[in-house]
């Protein structure tokens, strides 16, 4: 009787399943992405509290306490240094608006006028001026004598000071206009003055208003120095 030798059979040993490359990527894809979402919402959530308005403001408004309110917003790039933290509340309350601001609006810094600040008993009362009248360098800030002479053009003129020293709030300026100024400061077409806004004394803005219409005002530049209140 044959016999036959059995061959020998090589042993199969199958990978477990955790070691399948194609397991194995999936897995690094998908923690891949769970951690990149992980950090996108993380970043997305990282907001910071800023000032924004609590109703609609119009410009010249004087900020009070209760026309703010605080939103927690994400700012970055240009937004982030324009916008103003809640931490500055107290700095920005008091100041007037250069420009107008709808209710739920961020307030952001060029909001806010550049000008000295209206006190109390004070207003802001518009100078027109000719643009040759007036220098061309006056900034806001500077300090001026108001000057009015009255019966211009006949032998009863005169000329007397009607406010000793008070500050430009703001001005206002056209392009095209002649402007007085050195030509060795000007950087190149100057803007004519048309307005010079000033913080009169509330006891003075009659007097001022009354020159305006019927007398010359004119505005003296003063050198920087405290202000001396208005003329008698």
């Amino acid at each position: 009787m044959a016999t036959t030798a059995a061959r020998p059979r090589s042993a199969r040993l199958a990978a477990p399943a955790w070691l399948n490359p194609r397991l194995l990527l999936g897995a690094a894809i998908f923690t891949v992405a769970v951690g990149g979402g992980l950090v996108f919402w993380g970043a997305a959530r990282d907001t910071v509290p800023v000032l924004v308005a609590a109703t609609d403001l119009p410009p010249g408004h004087v900020l009070r306490a209760e026309d703010l309110s605080v939103a927690e917003v994400r700012v970055e790039g240009p937004l982030a240094a324009l916008s103003i933290s809640e931490a500055e509340m107290a700095a920005v309350v008091g100041r007037p608006l250069s420009s107008g601001v709808h209710g739920g609006a961020m307030l952001l810094r060029p909001d806010l006028a550049t000008g000295e600040p209206i006190g109390p008993n004070e207003v802001a009362i518009t100078v027109p001026v000719a643009a040759e009248a007036v220098y061309a360098g006056l900034r806001r800030g500077d300090a001026v004598a108001v000057l009015a002479t009255r019966d211009i053009g006949t032998a009863n003129s005169q000329t007397s000071t009607l406010l000793d020293r008070v500050v430009v709030y703001e001005l206002t300026r056209e392009p095209g206009r002649v402007a007085v100024s050195r030509s060795s400061e000007s950087g190149g077409e100057e803007r004519g003055l048309t307005n010079v806004t000033l913080i009169v004394p509330r006891s003075e803005a009659e007097r001022l208003a009354h020159a305006l219409v019927n007398w010359e005002v004119t505005l003296a530049i003063l050198p920087p120095g405290p202000a001396e209140g208005a003329g008698p």
